[in-house]
């Protein structure tokens, strides 16, 4: 059980500060924008309809499970080699 609170926890501090890291970025990237205008020359009034990307709602609850059972794996490992010496 303590294996799996373990990498369970591992698990969510990892995608914290994959979330929180992407977050602060795009904050700091904000802040420090500075249209240039001049470069654009006259602005157009029509709207271009594209793609988007749009995730699947089941990634998050996938990389969780593959990242908690990588970090199990590795904590295993830790012991064992610890364990061994």
């Amino acid at each position: 059980m303590k294996l799996f609170l373990q990498s369970i926890a591992i698990s969510i501090g990892i995608h914290l500060l994959f979330f929180l890291g992407t977050y602060v970025t795009g904050i700091i990237r904000m802040m420090n924008y500075t249209p240039d205008f001049e470069a654009t020359g006259s602005f157009s009034s029509e709207v271009t309809f594209g793609h988007t990307y749009t995730a699947s709602p089941l990634l998050l609850p996938i990389t969780f499970i593959c990242v908690a059972v990588i970090a199990g794996a590795i904590i295993t490992l830790y012991r064992s080699k610890s364990a061994a010496y």
